[in-house]
């Protein structure tokens, strides 16, 4: 499985500050580690999305590429969260994030399926069945 990693919403704010943050190594970004494995029958992509909600992350595959992404809904629900009350102070931060990987040709994308598990999204994919190739006698005329 191929990586072709995206990530949005990861522009500072300034110049300086994206100066700042390449010196320091410091970012707000945050684009989800993952695992991936295969076991023969299916390859299975693990991302890391403590935090985000059901219905926050999605997973698409349009031409042979799936991507895992978030949007910024989470600035909403903090905003009803703290709605009539002082905040103090706020430092968890779920951003928008994209990440996407070619999918091999052997994988199956009709039958994919994902499900979230203690912060952990799980997407499996299976792979097709192979068909043991026989022997074809072809005719000549």
């Amino acid at each position: 499985m191929r990586y072709v990693i995206t990530a949005r919403n990861m522009a500072p704010a300034s110049a300086l500050d994206g100066f700042f943050n390449d010196f320091f190594h410091t970012s707000n970004a945050k684009i989800p580690p993952v695992d991936i494995y295969e076991d023969g029958k299916q390859y299975v992509i693990e991302a890391e999305i403590a935090g985000y909600g059901e219905g926050d992350v999605s997973v698409v595959v349009h031409n042979n590429v799936i991507t895992i992404s978030s949007d910024e809904s989470w600035k909403e629900k903090l905003r009803k969260k703290f709605e009539g009350r002082h905040l103090i102070s706020s430092e968890i931060k779920l951003p928008e994030f994209s990440r996407s990987f070619s999918l091999p040709s052997d994988a199956d994308s009709e039958r994919i399926e994902a499900e979230t598990r203690n912060g952990v999204l799980y997407v499996t994919i299976p792979r097709k069945e192979r068909k043991e190739s026989g022997k074809i006698e072809i005719q000549v005329r």
